[in-house]
């Protein structure tokens, strides 16, 4: 569905490894605030985040909800459910993705049909990492507060090569990005409230205005290694061993 790869793309950034700030913290920048906030969260050992979202087109809304366990530098742990109880279980080591399918188990985002497992919203440091590389964007609205207010040609800019330029409608299009921190200075909250123009989604070929709404919150730091999937008889559910291998695979080789 074109509207969900655009916001897959529109919180995504894929494969950029943390770069520590070149200047000292100033907590009265935005942009400094930004830098500091995503390089401190995204080198943390471990941390685990709770989302949701609702995705809004002509049809009724999408609900998202869900939470995520990031063990540095490149482990994710899925688990949400979207409207209709439709329930997701998904494991990302680097670029490798499986997605749980209760009648065959584990099997890889491409069989899923998901290629966009484990990206944007479900990913805070996808998240953090496309802020820190557009922290030009960002104000600070108070003491431990961000916002980047996105025109059209700002995330046309940001989305250069990214996205089919005829695709969508930029001029129509804008996105207001918040975040919080922390007493240091790492991820508290972050939200989105997008409205996109894209080009003949709508009836008849017609253009269709996507509204999007997320929020992400922190739940701890350096706390859960992993999440713990259950299936519907609170059975435990086993990764599979090239799965387990490629997680320690990982997680020796950027030790």
């Amino acid at each position: 569905m074109k509207s969900l790869s655009l916001i897959t793309l529109l919180l995504a950034c894929q494969g950029v490894s943390p770069a520590k700030p070149a200047k000292e913290l100033d907590p009265k920048d935005g942009k400094s605030v930004l830098e500091h906030a995503a390089y401190n969260t995204r080198t943390q050992k471990s941390y685990e985040t709770k989302f949701k979202a609702r995705l809004t087109t002509s049809g009724a809304p999408l609900d998202y909800n869900g939470r995520c366990v990031l063990v540095y530098p490149s482990i994710l742990y899925v688990h949400y459910t979207a409207s209709g109880g439709d329930e997701k279980m998904i494991v990302r080591a680097d670029n490798d993705v499986w997605v749980y399918n209760p009648l065959v188990g584990w099997v890889d985002s491409d069989q899923a049909a998901m290629p966009g497992a484990g990206r944007g919203i479900q990913n805070p440091d996808e998240i953090l990492a496309l802020l820190a590389a557009n922290a030009g964007f960002a104000k600070l609205r108070k003491p431990g507060e961000i916002e980047l207010a996105l025109t059209g040609d700002d995330i046309e800019k940001i989305m250069k090569g990214q996205a089919n330029k005829n695709a969508f409608n930029w001029k129509n299009s804008k996105a207001d990005l918040g975040l919080t921190v922390d007493s240091q200075n790492r991820l508290q909250t972050f939200t989105c409230d997008a409205t996109l123009d894209a080009i003949g989604a709508g009836a008849n070929g017609g253009n269709a205005t996507v509204k999007y709404t997320g929020e992400v919150t922190l739940v701890g730091y350096d706390g859960a290694r992993e999440i713990k999937f259950l299936d519907e008889k609170k059975r435990e559910i086993p990764l599979l061993p090239e799965m387990k291998s490629k997680i320690e695979s990982v997680l020796k080789e950027k030790r």
